[in-house]
């Protein structure tokens, strides 16, 4: 059963990117993050969901009450180790807070939903 789970947790990772494509159709890294998040899955599928899990754990609270103001000012530098940041995923993370206070509603919402959907995926992944 994990491995349906597992399944539709790498699915939303890649719709979720999919949706950064079309909301910031000028970000580049957004497309080189879809290859590299399918060459990925490709290679260990489990994999993606160990490092959301690693990350998602230490404010998962905060994604659950979808708290905005914990999400822009916090740096995430207590998680973020160098290998890290030269993977992108500090990036990733500051790209969307540069970015958020420009987003509607609707797409702020739409994140929350995929992070919040994410994290009740991996809570079924084993």
């Amino acid at each position: 059963m994990s491995n349906i789970y597992l399944t539709a947790f790498n699915n939303l990772v890649i719709n979720f990117n999919d949706e950064l494509i079309i909301t910031f159709p000028d970000e580049n890294d957004f497309k080189v993050y879809k290859r590299g998040i399918e060459m990925l899955n490709s290679a260990n599928a489990k994999k993606i969901c160990q490092l959301f899990k690693n990350y998602s754990h230490f404010y998962r609270n905060n994604i659950i009450n979808k708290d905005e103001t914990f999400f822009l000012t916090t740096n995430y530098n207590d998680v973020l180790d160098s290998v890290d940041k030269k993977e992108g995923v500090e990036n990733i993370i500051n790209k969307l807070k540069i970015s958020w206070s420009e987003l509607s509603a609707t797409n702020k919402e739409k994140i929350w939903e995929y992070l919040n959907s994410l994290i009740k995926l991996s809570d079924m992944v084993n």
